[in-house]
């Protein structure tokens, strides 16, 4: 039953994700992951 409320949550928040930004929730990840990135990348020079 665990599993089954888990992928519920999962696709609620991948379908949030898609209709706020148009993005699929791994490129939406991939995206905030790069931004990470180069604010690290800024900080350190």
């Amino acid at each position: 039953m665990g599993t089954v409320v888990g992928m519920l949550v999962l696709a609620l928040i991948a379908y949030l994700v898609k209709k706020n930004t148009g993005l699929h929730l791994h490129q939406w990840i991939s995206k905030k992951y790069q931004e990470r990135l180069d604010a690290k990348n800024k900080h350190k020079k």
